[in-house]
């Protein structure tokens, strides 16, 4: 999936893998290799690119459709529902899991 959106947005910004190598410190075939999905891009090559081209590193790897960066941030203020083990935890869940943790890193210091 990171392969197609690699490519979409590349062209869509109008550079050559070479312009785009050179972007972000790597050679042509490198990117190449990315766009090909016979390498995996590295994390901090993840964030570069997300920083170019203005998106998320989750849209670039097919976890989300939204390409804008700030609605990810946006939704963490409402009640998004956090997975854990397969149970989806609100923040109103998560508070005595907080105040535990609290307790426990206390006692530890």
């Amino acid at each position: 999936m990171y392969s197609q959106r690699l490519r979409q947005l590349r062209k869509a910004h109008k550079l050559t893998m070479e312009q785009l190598g050179e972007k972000i410190g790597i050679a042509k075939s490198s990117y190449g290799g990315y766009e090909a999905e016979s390498k995996k891009p590295p994390l901090d090559k993840l964030i570069i690119l997300a920083k170019l081209y203005d998106v998320s590193v989750d849209y670039i790897l097919g976890l989300t459709d939204d390409p804008d960066p700030k609605v990810e941030r946006k939704n963490l203020n409402r009640k998004t529902l956090y997975p854990w083990d397969g149970y989806k935890l609100t923040p109103e869940m998560l508070d005595p899991i907080r105040k535990i943790l609290k307790l426990v890193t206390a006692n530890n210091n």
